[in-house]
């Protein structure tokens, strides 16, 4: 092989690579993207979803275990719905370079 042939052999070969950092990096986004969406449906679940059950229901359906339950359904919501965020900023921190 000329050098000439080399030369254009790992130009050939960088842009390949580069190719393929681009695609790991767009799936990572995609990811975190949809991972991020989870975090959102859950919170809307997991803490709307329990304040309206309470406030929609009349003052005398309210016991106090079902207060409690409704507190800590919100409450696992929350951190859940965070842990998810976080899980995914994690994800493109680590990938995307």
């Amino acid at each position: 092989m000329t050098d000439d042939d080399q030369e254009t052999a790992r130009g050939e070969l960088k842009e390949l690579i580069a190719i393929e950092k681009m695609r790991n990096n767009e799936i990572r986004k995609y990811v975190a993207a949809a991972i991020d969406r989870l975090s959102t449906a859950t919170a809307v679940v997991g803490i709307l979803g329990p304040i309206v059950s309470v406030v929609t229901n009349g003052a005398s359906d309210h016991t106090s275990f079902f207060l409690v339950s409704q507190s800590v359904i919100i409450v696992s919501g929350g951190v859940l719905s965070y842990g998810l965020h976080l899980y995914g900023k994690t994800i493109l921190r680590r990938g995307l370079r």
